[in-house]
């Protein structure tokens, strides 16, 4: 009895991650896709002239300042005002959204999901991985 319970809660789980993630209404031409870091620079090459590419750092102001993403716009998670100011942000431009592990901008992709954004990128392992390949930051 207890396993069946068990697996119930974890098909709900699973059910309530899809509601909040694809919410009725969402546009179905929303694309989420997560990137290594090699691909996140890539991308960052590719779209360097491009004003509707932003690369959205989720750090605390202490974090972004300690070394960033060259360009990157900083917005942080733990702001009471985080969700009103992604709100905001034109939905319709490119983003590459990354935290410091990649913990908080997992949880964000919900909102962005939620808020109809059309097109992320998502920085899985964060800034520490960014950190790992070498690639560059400034401060």
């Amino acid at each position: 009895m207890q396993k069946k319970l068990i697996v119930y809660g974890a098909i709900l789980a699973i059910a309530f991650v899809g509601f909040i993630l694809w919410p009725p209404g969402a546009q179905s031409d929303q694309q989420f896709a997560t990137v290594t870091p090699r691909e996140a620079s890539a991308l960052i090459e590719k779209h360097k002239a491009d004003p509707d590419f932003v690369i959205l750092d989720i750090r605390t102001p202490g974090e972004y300042q300690s070394g960033h993403i060259e360009n990157s716009i900083m917005i942080d998670f733990y702001s009471k005002t985080f969700a009103e100011e992604v709100n905001r942000l034109d939905k319709g431009k490119t983003y590459l959204v990354h935290c410091r592990s990649g913990n908080r901008s997992t949880r964000a992709m919900a909102l962005f999901a939620k808020l109809q954004f059309q097109k992320i990128y998502h920085l899985s392992s964060g800034i520490k991985g960014w950190n790992s390949e070498g690639l560059p930051v400034v401060k």
